[in-house]
């Protein structure tokens, strides 16, 4: 089953500052199972009928969990050095590093702080430690 929604996704809370939302032009749209959405998320949408508008809450601890104090590194700045030097404008704080890690996996994280020899990268999911309030609309099920 195919679904496709508008939805705003607010930080902990229908009155919290926005970080995501769809326009009208261009709606979500998200295959059941396909572990592209929440749980809580896919369960809700499965629920309604289409047209249909309602609120979510999901609590962080079944969203991305909490903040973890061990997903933060302090990384040698040579780690970012390539042919043509340290990009100060890509290791700049609050910018979104890729790396690899043990296995091979991609992992994203945010540099917290650039020192003098160092890069402090937090590795925390951007959205762990926060409620997620969803207001959604379901605009069509399709089946796929």
């Amino acid at each position: 089953m195919k679904y496709i929604i508008h939805y705003t996704l607010r930080a902990d809370g229908p009155e919290g500052e926005i970080i995501e939302a769809t326009v009208p032009e261009e709606p979500f749209s998200f295959t059941a199972g396909g572990e592209e959405v929440l749980d809580e998320l896919e369960q809700a949408v499965g629920a309604a009928q289409v047209g249909d508008r309602f609120e979510l809450l999901v609590p962080f601890d079944k969203a991305y969990g909490p903040e973890m104090e061990g997903a933060f590194a302090v990384l040698p700045k040579e780690q970012f050095v390539d042919d043509e030097g340290f990009d100060e404008s890509v290791m700049a704080e609050g910018e979104v590093v890729v790396m690899r890690d043990d296995e091979g996996d991609e992992v994203h994280g945010v540099v917290v702080h650039v020192g003098e020899e160092e890069v402090e990268v937090d590795f925390n999911h951007p959205l762990a430690g926060i409620d997620l309030h969803f207001t959604v609309q379901l605009m069509a099920r399709e089946e796929g």
